[in-house]
């Protein structure tokens, strides 16, 4: 883990962090999940190691982001099982353009599975059209924010900064 991959991986997963919660804090009902979008990226590139630690990051820093309503960890944790699946989706020879959308909407309902279980065990009301509308909206942006994840990943290794 030298070079500067992982400073540049930490700093997407927070910039990304601050837009969720900018977009939640401006009345956006499902706000796309950048984090996740960072952390497919990253997977996608580097296999489901560095995808799932990635993801463990990401969700320590949305369960501490506020609103905090879930019990702590539980991001974390779909959040790293979403990021080892998507390292699974790795291929050696690259991916066509469509590949991300599939990928992202799978990790995603994988990191959400957690908390809704969670929702459900405790009588809580779940925003089932929230929830769908996120997913609509993480996979569409997916086109885009992923290749460029992707490219980023490869100029760092292609100027040997990583």
């Amino acid at each position: 883990m030298s070079g500067l991959r992982w400073p540049v991986r930490l700093l997407l997963v927070a910039a990304a962090l601050v837009a969720m919660l900018a977009l939640g804090a401006r009345g956006v009902a499902g706000p796309p999940d950048l984090v996740l979008v960072v952390v497919v990226g990253v997977a996608l590139v580097s296999g489901s190691p560095a995808g799932a630690l990635l993801g463990l990051v990401g969700g320590w820093l949305l369960d501490l982001a506020p609103p905090v309503a879930d019990p702590l960890a539980i991001s974390a944790l779909g959040y790293a099982a979403a990021g080892w699946l998507a390292g699974q989706a790795r291929r050696r020879a690259g991916h066509p353009w469509w590949w991300p959308v599939p990928v992202v909407t799978v990790s995603l309902l994988v990191a959400r599975a957690l908390p809704v279980l969670v929702d459900l065990a405790s009588a809580r009301p779940i925003a089932w059209a929230g929830l769908a509308w996120e997913v609509l909206a993480t996979a569409t942006l997916s086109l885009v924010l992923v290749a460029l994840i992707v490219r980023l990943e490869a100029g760092l290794v292609t100027r040997r900064w990583a």
